[in-house]
């Protein structure tokens, strides 16, 4: 019954449609499948085997034809044939633009040599020395830095930075040896001081040319980087610019730039070039994250005149100097408090030119030499444009009013006058 229905199909039409059922037995069903896999496999070699040799068979024609093409012209060609002229860089045969390469068959100009340093640092490694200074106050080291041995008899170029703030000196010679040195004088704009200490037949080095060098020429430093530890390491690169104006402190310097890697430590140490001169008083580096291979040294051009009227005179005579310590008043504090922006007097150096003229602690300084002033980066630049002596104008508020006044510039006596600018 189907369905609830009788099935009406006779026995013997069922069993005869039993008997007609193609039934295959389960190893006849994988012999076959096995049978099929084959047949397919061999198809899919013989298809690779016919691609290949017909690609080879592309390939070698192609090649004989290009040969037998060329034997051809070669032995058609006669002394009438038409000389085709390699075009010039811009140019094209067709009149259109065309670059030309120029290969290099072993004939041309070698541009790039690599030096060895040995030499120099043979000839100007005796001349570099460590310098370490210590604070009384608190019996530690306050800063360690480089220095260059200006003279057989003691003399020692270093940066201003690197003795600032030191009560005691102390020099490490090439050797080891240690000896107490003396503050021969010191000056902060050009980040420069001069030390003596008691010694006869030091090794001096050799001062160059910084106005003479060249972008891309070699450049070598030798210092201190990260301490005493590590004195006498010496690193190596190219000069990569000659006058760079970066911001030292609160001074506009134009330095020497340089890929040899500077570090804290190789402050006050020399640049040097291929001849082992000096070239350079390695001073400032950026360490910000991010920057890698950008040092800098003072031209030694620019050194030179300094030391000289440091070991004269103590200091660098014509050095302009106001006579104040400020601080900025911000734009925040200017809103908050109901003040214009400028600089807050906090000291006036007692008889100087500007105090005489009026100006007392709580001012508020807003025009330098009829400029606006921000910062003590500003006043500074505002105040190498003159020497000492020369007049110059300064308005402060005071009291809800503004103030006018003019004076002449005092000079400074000495690096550390206690006071910003």
């Amino acid at each position: 019954m189907v369905n609830g229905k009788q099935n009406d199909r006779p026995t013997e039409e069922n069993g005869s449609w039993q008997n007609e059922f193609p039934f295959k037995s389960y190893d006849e069903i994988q012999a076959a499948r096995k049978r099929a896999g084959m047949y397919r496999k061999g198809f899919i070699i013989a298809t690779l085997v016919i691609v290949a040799l017909l690609l080879i068979s592309v390939t070698l024609g192609l090649f004989s034809g290009n040969f037998i093409a060329r034997k051809m012209m070669n032995m058609l060609g006669s002394g009438d044939e038409e000389v085709v002229k390699e075009p010039e860089n811009g140019q094209k045969a067709d009149g259109g633009f065309s670059i030309k390469i120029e290969g290099n068959d072993g004939k041309g100009d070698v541009l790039i040599t690599t030096y060895d340093v040995s030499g120099v640092v043979e000839r100007a490694g005796k001349s570099v020395v460590g310098i370490a200074t210590e604070s009384y106050s608190s019996f530690t080291t306050g800063s360690s830095g480089s220095g260059i041995i200006a003279s057989a008899d003691g003399y020692i170029v270093t940066n201003y930075h690197v003795i600032e703030g030191g009560d005691n000196i102390t020099v490490i010679l090439s050797d080891g040896t240690n000896s107490p040195a003396y503050l021969i004088g010191a000056d902060e704009m050009s980040d420069i001081a001069v030390l003596k200490i008691p010694a006869e037949g030091l090794e001096a080095a050799v001062f160059g040319d910084s106005q003479s060098l060249t972008v891309g020429e070699p450049a070598i430093a030798i210092g201190s980087p990260g301490g005493i530890e590590l004195q006498g390491t010496v690193t190596a690169g190219i000069i990569s610019a000659t006058d760079r104006e970066i911001t030292v402190g609160n001074n506009v310097m134009k330095l020497i730039q340089t890929d040899a890697s500077i570090n804290p430590g190789n402050s006050g140490g020399p640049l040097l070039n291929k001849y082992g001169q000096v070239v350079g008083v390695t001073s400032v580096k950026i360490t910000a994250s991010g920057y890698e291979g950008l040092g800098f040294a003072i031209p030694i051009d620019y050194v030179k005149p300094i030391v000289e009227e440091l070991v004269e005179n103590g200091y660098v005579s014509g050095r302009p100097l106001v006579g104040v310590s400020v601080r900025v008043v911000s734009q925040l504090a200017a809103t908050f408090y109901g003040l214009p922006r400028g600089l807050l007097v906090d000291a006036v150096a007692p008889n100087s030119s500007v105090a005489k003229a009026g100006l007392q602690p709580g001012d508020i300084i807003t025009h330098f030499n009829g400029s606006p002033v921000r910062n003590i980066s500003d006043a500074c630049t505002i105040r190498n444009q003159f020497k000492s002596g020369e007049v110059i104008g300064l308005s402060y508020y005071r009291n809800g009013a503004v103030y006018d006044v003019e004076f002449e510039l005092d000079e400074q006596q000495g690096a550390d006058s206690g006071y910003d600018f």
